[in-house]
């Protein structure tokens, strides 16, 4: 069955959003209440992603794969003849142990739905999930929820943001400037993206994503404590009616950006603090949606707690870290113990041969 033989899909993503091809199987089960719908994505070496996530190392982002299972969730709705518009309300216990390269085939979401819940005019879909890439299992997911409704927040101030550096940018840093400094600028941050802001790296430094992925303008105030591990991270992005999203999703931002939006904070802190090697999305405990980034939201603004960095005695080094995003001061969006990984010689640098590592599956170390 093709996407496009199931009723009901205006607000399913279009265009480069689309999360995948073919609805390999949908089923539902009256006597138990649970049902399952396995999606595939066909991948290919040329997908847009590949040229800016990351330059120099790509990689499927890992929140595509978060989105594909919240609309697959959206998709089992629609063939279930659910009415109102499902979306993105929560995930729990998500690990990522693998990734998508480019000379990958086929990855197939396996979305096993465990209940739909209805109370009057509302309803919410709880399910567990997998992403395979050929065969391979690379992300695992505990629940996900689709619903007509967000959930309520309890009340969180916006954080109250220093002034964006305003200098202009001429120059690289040298390492010992970039590791003191207390915030970038947005051409800073544009640099870091490009791997040119700093021009003495003591090692692989690791990477944002550039173009159209990156979703961080400036970094407001960037901190850490050495002894205890822990620091905060607060951020902005710009936003409004021209953003590239937005004709593709029904007019709002896609969730799964969002919180691709937190772990491309934790990669900054991860270079800040002179990590080596390639950061890598590892999961997190639970992401809740409180509401929608609109075209009407001028900003969005992050305050990133980060509770522990840890280094392993092979060099890797690991950060976790608790999130919050506000839009027009409104919480959007909470996540509890992000977790980002740094790596040593995991990066795909001969883009586009059909390399060992542009292949992906669990993760590969280059000799």
């Amino acid at each position: 069955m093709t996407v496009e033989s199931v009723p009901d899909l205006s607000s399913l993503p279009t265009g480069l959003l689309r999360p995948f091809h073919e609805v390999r199987l949908v089923r539902w089960d009256e006597a138990s209440g649970t049902g399952r719908i396995e999606v595939v994505r066909r991948n290919r070496y040329d997908d847009w992603f590949y040229a800016c996530h990351f330059l120099g190392d790509p990689v499927m982002p890992g929140c595509w794969g978060l989105d594909g299972v919240w609309q697959a969730l959206r998709l089992f709705a629609a063939w279930r003849g659910l009415s109102g518009n499902f979306k993105p309300l929560s995930m729990e216990g998500v690990s990522f142990f693998g990734q998508i390269r480019p000379h990958d085939k086929n990855v197939v979401y396996t979305v096993d739905v465990l209940s739909i819940e209805r109370d009057g005019n509302e309803a919410l879909i709880t399910a567990k999930a997998c992403v395979c890439v050929d065969g391979t299992p690379v992300y695992t997911i505990d629940s996900a929820q689709v619903g007509t409704a967000f959930w309520d927040s309890e009340p969180a101030a916006a954080p109250s943001l220093p002034d964006a550096r305003t200098e202009p940018y001429r120059a690289p840093l040298s390492w010992d400037e970039f590791s003191r400094r207390g915030a970038f600028s947005a051409p800073e941050v544009t640099a870091l993206s490009r791997g040119t802001l700093v021009k003495d790296p003591p090692g692989e430094m690791p990477l944002l994503p550039d173009s159209l992925m990156l979703e961080v303008t400036d970094v407001r105030r960037i901190v850490a404590d050495p002894a205890s591990g822990e620091g905060e991270v607060l951020a902005t992005r710009a936003n409004g009616p021209d953003e590239w999203f937005f004709p593709m999703n029904a007019g709002v931002k896609p969730a799964a950006l969002l919180v691709d939006g937190v772990w491309q904070l934790m990669g900054v802190f991860h270079a800040w603090i002179g990590s080596a090697g390639t950061g890598r999305a590892l999961g997190f405990e639970r992401v809740d949606f409180f509401g929608e980034v609109t075209p009407r939201d001028a900003r969005l603004d992050y305050r990133l707690r980060i509770l522990k960095s840890v280094r392993a005695p092979n060099g890797d080094v690991f950060v976790r870290a608790d999130a919050e995003i506000f839009a027009g001061g409104r919480r959007i969006l909470s996540c509890a113990n992000a977790n980002v990984g740094c790596h040593k010689n995991i990066r795909y640098a001969d883009y586009p041969v059909a390399s060992e590592m542009g292949f992906g599956g669990k993760l590969k170390i280059k000799e």
